[in-house]
């Protein structure tokens, strides 16, 4: 495997039929490309990745106001798990019959949407609003491109499986 960084792109290769991963700084661009047993190129594709993954974890009692929220804007759909971890604050002590513990993992809620492209800003808007106590541990958001989504009941591929 070879990889070449500069500031704008990095290229990864890998043997046989290869992927080609384009990172540029302001889209990101999937090219697919075959290679034959000499390393001619042939057969490239390209498309834009449209769709985005919206990971939150925030405070359990501030769930119901995100899930709202994010329905207000048209979100149709989410996940919801429960987590345990902790951030900067290493956890909190907690004080039981009079003796003090440390719990090292704090209860949290994660959740995941995706959603198209042109909703992410009003979604990251909305759960940074509904989620905020301006307290420690409020949670943190990730927005992670998605290459493909198919429904599995009908095999509907892109925005129209989400």
């Amino acid at each position: 495997m070879v990889a070449l960084l500069n500031a704008d792109t990095a290229v990864i290769y890998s043997s046989a039929a290869t992927m080609v991963f384009a990172f540029c700084m302001t889209s990101i661009i999937l090219k697919s490309v075959d290679l034959e047993s000499n390393g001619r190129e042939c057969n490239l594709k390209t498309r834009r990745v449209k769709m985005k993954k919206v990971e939150a974890i925030i405070k359990s009692f501030k769930l119901d106001d995100v899930k709202e929220g994010l329905s207000s804007i048209g979100v149709k759909g989410l996940t919801v798990s429960e987590v345990k971890g902790f951030g900067r604050q290493r956890g909190h002590k907690e004080i039981y019959r009079g003796a003090e513990y440390q719990v090292d993992f704090v209860p949290k809620i994660k959740i995941e949407v995706v959603m198209d492209d042109k909703l992410i800003q009003d979604a990251v808007k909305v759960i940074r609003e509904k989620a905020q106590t301006g307290q420690i541990g409020d949670g943190k958001i990730f927005i992670i491109p998605i290459e493909e989504v198919i429904r599995i009941r009908t095999g509907e591929k892109g925005e129209d499986a989400i």
